[in-house]
């Protein structure tokens, strides 16, 4: 089709290749129903601070009026920064029918992931009690027994799951 981009084989690209990271994950974010339900257990001062492995800048997620918010800038006293690499923003944006569990499961594939194009790189600002005020582990509960049970295939079982998942992410 004329204007239509191709790639290097002559076929026409998907849209995940032409979009750079952060517009993916903020169209995801703005049409994704598991994004509004997971984004509605955060309360005001819930922030993470966003980067990107393949593309410049500092970005921000927050959630107001319980819908999800992507934007550009450095979030002022984040809860937790991430850096994502691109093969952990397509798998997510990849998923946009998926509910909050099985978004869940690849948020958290992805941070335990190996190779690098695939990482999700988390360093933890806020403890426990924080999180829980900012509505962290309502959007936890929200992936229900999906996310519990990946957590527990990963060795994180009974009411000190998330407290031994948040030591190790803070020891980095």
């Amino acid at each position: 089709m004329p204007g239509e981009q191709t790639s290097a084989s002559g076929t026409p690209k998907e849209a995940s290749d032409i979009l750079t990271s952060d517009v993916l994950l903020r169209k995801f974010f703005e049409t994704s129903e598991a994004g509004r339900r997971a984004a509605s257990s955060l309360k005001r001062g819930a922030t993470v601070g966003v980067r990107f492995t393949d593309v410049p800048g500092d970005f921000s997620f927050h959630a107001e009026g319980g819908k999800p918010h992507f934007d550009a800038g450095k979030p002022g006293d984040p809860d937790f920064d991430l850096i994502i690499a691109p093969g952990a923003v397509r798998a997510i944006t990849a998923k946009p029918e998926a509910d909050v569990g099985e978004l869940g499961i690849t948020f958290f594939q992805h941070i335990v992931a190996k190779d690098p194009a695939e990482k999700i790189q988390v360093k933890l600002h806020a403890g426990l009690l924080k999180l829980t005020m900012h509505g962290w582990l309502g959007v936890l509960a929200a992936g229900g027994p999906k996310v519990m049970g990946w957590m527990a295939q990963k060795g994180l079982k009974g009411p000190s799951a998330v407290a031994s998942a948040l030591s190790r992410l803070k020891k980095g």
